[in-house]
């Protein structure tokens, strides 16, 4: 957070960024813990993902860093800002194996799974940029 500060970010588009690599730490976690089993349940998806967001969020009110945020719609803008950030990496997530299953498995173009939730940020943060 102090650099994102220090080179003049703004905390929504740096809380987005935040909650889309809670998500991504969360799956990654939660795909080793079950990599040997057939099914993973989604319920530990969801523990995960909260207990990401709470390891980050907690030093960082902490350390006083949340109470230096404007608010954005009422709620502090990295709190929220972060929660947008998992909804839009999770819907580049989903809007990935939508196009997989129309296409019995094959991505439509190269680095597909890297490129949707990575453009939906893009997009994300340039709405959160002019909005804030």
């Amino acid at each position: 957070m102090g650099l994102s500060r220090w080179l003049k970010i703004d905390d929504a588009i740096s809380g987005l960024w935040i909650g889309a690599l809670i998500l991504a730490l969360a799956i990654w976690f939660w795909r080793w813990l079950y990599q040997k089993k057939a099914q993973k349940p989604f319920s530990a998806l969801l523990l995960l993902v909260v207990a990401f967001w709470l390891l980050t969020f907690l030093p960082l009110n902490y350390a006083g860093i949340l109470e230096n945020c404007r608010p954005l719609w009422g709620m502090n803008r990295l709190i929220l800002s972060s929660i947008i950030g998992v909804l839009v990496a999770l819907l580049g997530i989903l809007l990935d194996k939508d196009i997989r299953a129309g296409k019995k498995g094959k991505a439509a173009f190269p680095y597909q799974k890297v490129v949707l939730p990575l453009t939906l940020l893009l997009l994300a943060s340039l709405m959160m940029a002019l909005v804030s």
